[in-house]
């Protein structure tokens, strides 16, 4: 019988505490999931392989992936579900299960997510997903190969730095000593996306940040992610999440 799990909110991420069962249970779904540990064990099995979430310790559950999972009396665990499209983040630091290391700086975070209750807004969960998946991804260690391969790494931190305008391409590509057409065609293989339309998703992520500050104008946020100005910002924010930004804000 299938199991597929459908996505519950659109391409919006969604974060939830979860407790496995003890009794061995197994699902599959469509969307990435990231699992940051916080107590217990979660143990879950995927191709032939076990995978184990604990305190720091967190487990990626790739999109399509059966999993077979079961808990001990005292698991719990952050589970970010993550559909295409939602949060930035490289597709090949995704496309395999794996375990990670919790970053110590992201935990309190999670832990906070996890006191706050189930109910939440929307924009929180937003919010939350953007800041602790972005972090997390600085832990996953090793999964680009070595110097002479394509250097996700590097060009996801490069990207992250450079928020105030967008790169091109071509310029991308001359930072990174590869010639721009198969620059362009690597970083879509391990992006999932264009280099420019991965940008605009990066500077939007940002800009859920930058509004959680109540203080911050929005031309001042337009102004900080290279918008022309905050019209344009506006349009680009609306496009994507569905509300100007101040209305955004507000339902923090």
């Amino acid at each position: 019988m299938s199991k597929v799990e459908p996505m519950q909110r659109g391409d919006d991420p969604l974060v939830e505490r979860r407790v496995y069962q003890t009794a061995p249970d197994w699902h599959v779904h469509s969307y990435c999931q990231v699992l940051f540990g916080l107590c217990g064990q979660a143990e879950l099995e995927m191709n032939g392989h076990l995978y184990r979430t604990r305190a720091l310790s967190g487990v990626i559950v790739p999109a399509g992936y059966r999993h077979d999972f079961v808990g001990d009396a005292d698991n719990c665990q952050l589970v970010v579900d993550l559909p295409v499209g939602s949060v930035a983040v490289p597709h090949v630091l995704l496309d395999k299960p794996r375990e990670f290391a919790i970053p110590p700086q992201i935990d309190k975070a999670l832990r906070l997510a996890v006191a706050s209750g189930t109910k939440r807004r929307r924009q929180y969960d937003w919010l939350l997903a953007v800041e602790v998946i972005g972090q997390a991804v600085q832990a996953l260690d090793g999964v680009t190969g070595d110097a002479a391969t394509f250097p996700v790494r590097r060009i996801e931190s490069f990207l992250r730095s450079r928020m105030d305008r967008p790169v091109s391409t071509a310029t991308l590509a001359e930072q990174f000593g590869w010639k721009p057409r198969r620059f362009h065609d690597l970083f879509c293989e391990a992006f999932g996306d264009t280099p420019q339309h991965y940008q605009a998703r990066l500077r939007l992520d940002r800009a859920l940040q930058l509004l959680s500050d109540q203080a911050l104008p929005l031309a001042e946020i337009a102004a900080r992610l290279g918008y022309s100005d905050q019209q344009a910002f506006t349009r680009r924010f609306s496009a994507r999440f569905g509300l100007p930004p101040g209305k955004w804000r507000n339902g923090h």
